[in-house]
């Protein structure tokens, strides 16, 4: 080989290494300008992804945050509302109470004064008919009945103010109250010649009817005090019929 072909071979090797050296520069070159280009793209990509994550899972937590705190604020409300029943209920059965013990206490004494109405009438009448009754004596009875039927007329307002005359009880009660206070009216001589222990009989008959009657009433609402003490307040009361 001469040297002249030699170095043709020689410029033929500098030139595919000098081609092989600027494909390497431009392929870096254009490797590091796709890198560049990949990172512009994907990463303000990934980064709105990322947000959009943490939006997400920030909403979620304040949705659960927020079904909490609506909980936890309706179980407050709840818890009050239940003791505001407890207490209501408490002040109706307390006010209960003091009706029915108010409500014995006027019909012992409207009992005790028209008893003692119909005592004195029947000590008047009783006396034999030859005995003669001094006007003192008259005026004094007439005085002593009038003051006690005034005393159980107040009485009488009360129980009547008391009762609930929707309540079919409540209406024989007070029936039963005019029956008894009519049955001293026979003790007049001029309304009635009936014997007085007939009377009486008629009258301790009305007595019984109306003690009777009041315990009954007095049970009953007993019974509504100690069902409404023992109530669920949270539970919803029935609707009258």
């Amino acid at each position: 080989m001469n040297p002249e072909d030699i170095e043709a071979i020689r410029k033929l090797v500098n030139e595919a290494i000098h081609n092989y050296e600027s494909f390497n520069k431009v392929w870096i070159a254009s490797a590091a300008v796709a890198v560049s280009l990949v990172s512009i793209i994907v990463t303000p990509t990934i980064q709105i992804i990322i947000a959009r994550a943490q939006r997400k899972t920030q909403i979620k937590l304040a949705d659960q945050q927020s079904i909490q705190q609506k909980l936890a604020i309706s179980e407050q409300l709840s818890m009050q509302e239940l003791a505001s029943r407890r207490i209501a209920n408490a002040n109706v059965s307390a006010k209960r109470q003091v009706w029915i013990d108010e409500l014995r206490k006027e019909i012992a004494r409207y009992l005790s004064l028209w008893q003692e109405i119909s005592y004195r009438w029947d000590a008047i009448v009783s006396k034999p008919r030859n005995v003669e009754i001094s006007d003192q004596e008259l005026d004094e009875f007439s005085n002593g009945i009038a003051e006690i039927r005034k005393e159980a007329l107040e009485v009488q307002l009360r129980i009547e103010l008391r009762l609930n005359m929707t309540e079919k009880d409540h209406q024989d009660l007070k029936k039963i109250m005019e029956y008894l206070e009519n049955t001293t009216v026979l003790y007049k001589r001029n309304v009635s010649s009936k014997p007085p222990e007939e009377i009486q009989y008629a009258f301790m008959n009305f007595r019984h009817q109306l003690i009777a009657k009041s315990q009954k009433i007095l049970k009953d609402e007993w019974e509504r005090v100690k069902k409404e003490s023992y109530a669920d307040p949270s539970e919803p009361k029935p609707t009258p019929a």
